[in-house]
């Protein structure tokens, strides 16, 4: 009898599992895919610990492809137009485009001045050219003073980077104005033929340059600069 109750409830069973088969799959792959989800996950944080993308070990300037950020592209493609500005050549061969010098600069000894026949210091050079003739500026710089009388006809002041400012005298035909931004190659004036100062000379540019506050000789920018 036992046995006959054992066989019985096996049957039913059976039956049970025969009767909701897809069900019982159906849980099975329910289990399976909630299993792979957990261990995947549990994967995902331990790689999440160790990646340095995560916890930010990687440089700033860098991506994770080891590629330079364009940021850092941009800062050095500056640097590098820094250093070639800095490395410009201050000369002053471009004032004029035919001239002779005619007096040379001397801050120590007496040169003679034929239109007041004396000796004196010489602080510029003067630049023998026909009356008429354009001057240029050497320099970008901008312009520290104009001022104009009969003595020495129009006088220009131009500031410039580096400490450089230089003076032009005996000029006509100037329509700067101070505080103005001037550009290298700009007009400043012509070569003035009525101007009295050193007028026995004939016409001709005074040229002046103060490096640091200090006169220094314009004849030795004239062909290799500062540089």
């Amino acid at each position: 009898m036992k046995k006959a109750n054992q066989e019985g409830g096996g049957n039913k069973v059976l039956a049970f599992f025969k009767r909701n088969i897809y069900f019982v799959l159906i849980i099975v792959c329910v289990l399976a895919i909630g299993t792979m989800i957990t261990i995947a996950a549990i994967n995902g944080s331990d790689k999440d610990t160790t990646d340095p993308t995560i916890n930010g070990d990687i440089d700033d300037d860098q991506d994770v492809n080891g590629d330079v950020d364009d940021d850092q592209d941009d800062e050095d493609k500056d640097d590098e137009n820094e250093d070639k500005d800095e490395t410009k050549t201050f000369a002053l061969s471009t004032i004029l485009g035919e001239y002779t010098v005619d007096i040379g600069f001397s801050n120590t000894e007496l040169v003679f001045n034929p239109t007041m026949q004396h000796w004196a210091t010489h602080e510029g050079l003067d630049m023998t050219a026909a009356a008429g003739s354009e001057v240029y500026c050497p320099f970008d710089g901008t312009v520290k003073s104009v001022e104009t009388d009969t003595f020495y006809g129009t006088t220009v002041v131009i500031s410039h980077d580096g400490g450089y400012e230089t003076t032009y005298k005996l000029l006509d035909e100037v329509t700067l104005t101070a505080g103005s931004a001037i550009k290298q190659g700009d007009k400043i004036g012509v070569v003035s033929g009525t101007a009295l100062a050193e007028i026995a000379q004939g016409a001709h540019l005074h040229l002046e340059l103060t490096k640091d506050g200090v006169k220094v000789n314009p004849a030795d920018y004239m062909t290799d600069g500062d540089k």
